[in-house]
This record gives C-alpha cells, sequence and structure tokens, in this order.
C-alpha cells in the first residue's frame, strides 16, 4: 500500500541523488579524467571548481565518489524488490559485489585503473548503508 510507495519513492530520491551528488564530485574534482574534460569549456563549472578546492582530497576525490556510487546501486536495487528482510540484504550485498568485481578488474589490469583497497571499503559501506536504512524504515 502507501508505505511500500513511501519507502520506494525514498529508494528513488537516495538513488538519484547519490548518483547526482556522485557525478558532480566527478565533474568538479576530476577534471582530467574524460567526463571531467567534457565539462571543462562550461565557465560556471570553472568556477565551481575554484570555488570548492579547498575541501579537495583524496577522499572527497577518489571514495567518497565510489561509496556515493555504491549507494546508488544499492538503493536503485531496492526499489524493484520487496522489503523483505532477505532482499533487502541482496541488494546491499549486490551493490557491494558490483563495486568488488569493479576493483578487482581494475587490479588485474583488465580494465583501467587503480584496483584500491580503500575504494572497496567504500562500496562495503555503501552497500552497509543501504541495508541498515531499508532494514530500519521496515522495521518502524
Amino acid at each position: 500500500g502507501c508505505r511500500i510507495m513511501a519507502r520506494q519513492y525514498t529508494n528513488i530520491i537516495m538513488s538519484a541523488a547519490s548518483l547526482f551528488i556522485g557525478c558532480l564530485l566527478y565533474v568538479l574534482f576530476r577534471e582530467d579524467t574524460y567526463i571531467g574534460n567534457i565539462f571543462s569549456d562550461l565557465p560556471f563549472i570553472t568556477a565551481l571548481r575554484i570555488w570548492v578546492s579547498p575541501i579537495s582530497c583524496n577522499f572527497v576525490k577518489f571514495y567518497f565518489e565510489d561509496f556515493l556510487w555504491g549507494l546508488s546501486l544499492g538503493f536503485g536495487l531496492q526499489v524493484f524488490f520487496t522489503s523483505r528482510t532477505a532482499e533487502i540484504l541482496l541488494c546491499g550485498c549486490v551493490a557491494f559485489l558490483c563495486g568488488l568485481i569493479w576493483e578487482c578488474l581494475q587490479f588485474s589490469g583488465i580494465i583501467s585503473g587503480t584496483g584500491d583497497f580503500w575504494d572497496i571499503v567504500s562500496y562495503f559501506c555503501a552497500g552497509t548503508m543501504c541495508i541498515i536504512f531499508n532494514l530500519r524504515r521496515e522495521n518502524q
């Protein structure tokens, strides 16, 4: 009923917000990437990059983005499943496993990237947060 719809809308909003913020951080702090270069010609992006430069650090530039993308995937998956505990756990675990596989592919050189341990921790935290958030909402 209404409770399920509210949970789905919350998951949609959390997923979209996490994805948007992760992409925005990527554009603002990773200007040397393909995506960063696409937006470099926009004057307001250059101004935003200067404005946010004081908070630039490895956590914001690398790990928080991965956390947000893992969060987006976990919340996005949750939209398509019921609120049963097993499905909530599955969505969080799938979000983590996708991040883990991505990092392993990078570490092995199959795809470009660093395959960083802290990225894996970020994905784990994101999957765990999705689980906790949805379990708490379900038990209210």
